[in-house]
């Protein structure tokens, strides 16, 4: 039922909204990050929905984009020592030349438990598919939908690693398997880009992937 009342919010409503825009999230793109709608995050915020009847799902989902225990979200006393470290914040680009000019077309945000072992999380981007980029066909994520491709924007080598790479113009998702091929094949995302077979001119590695988000 929607709120009527004038009561101010409850304490662990409030502590939502206030952790929020700590963050400098807005309420679509908290939503986004906990996996639900732009709407029933609203709701939450102005007391219409109790954060405690969500799924489970959600619930932790929410705790996880705010960087809060879950005992904050069920009006339960928490003390400064047991918040959970902040989520960073990290760019999104869907094109070379946005990493280039680092002029990102979005922000999102990476847990401290999905921070990836030895990663530099200041070189660390998620990169959005599709977009600007050339593929190989054995990538290990789906190449149709929306997909962010974490990133880590230096020249790493791992061996069956998927690498960001350059190839004169062009910027390609491929794997190290593919790279040690006598044949490659770099396939457009994008319409407007052509379909590259790298000879004499082998890919120059960029970046490590990290890992994956499949976007709904």
């Amino acid at each position: 039922m929607p709120r009527t009342s004038k009561r101010p919010l409850p304490r662990h409503i409030l502590r939502i909204s206030e952790r929020r825009r700590e963050l400098g999230l807005t309420q679509e793109e908290l939503a986004r990050m906990a996996g639900f709608s732009t709407s029933l995050m609203a709701k939450i915020e102005r007391g219409a929905v109790d954060p405690r009847t969500l799924s489970v799902q959600y619930l932790v989902g929410l705790a996880r984009a705010l960087g809060l225990p879950l005992s904050a979200l069920l009006d339960q006393e928490v003390s400064g020592d047991d918040l959970a470290p902040a989520p960073f914040r990290i760019p999104v680009y869907t094109s070379w030349e946005e990493v280039a000019a680092s002029s990102p077309a979005a922000r999102a945000y990476l847990t401290p438990e999905e921070l990836p072992r030895g990663a530099d999380v200041e070189r660390l981007a998620y990169l959005s598919l599709p977009g600007k980029w050339l593929v190989s066909l054995d990538l290990p994520f789906p190449l149709s939908g929306k997909v962010w491709v974490l990133t880590e924007l230096r020249p790493l080598f791992q061996s069956g690693a998927v690498y960001l790479g350059r190839v004169g113009e062009h910027t390609a998702f491929f794997t190290d398997a593919s790279l040690h091929k006598p044949h490659l094949a770099l396939y457009p995302l994008d319409p407007s880009l052509p379909v590259v077979w790298p000879e004499e001119e082998r890919p120059e590695v960029l970046g490590l992937v990290r890992g994956w988000k499949v976007w709904l």
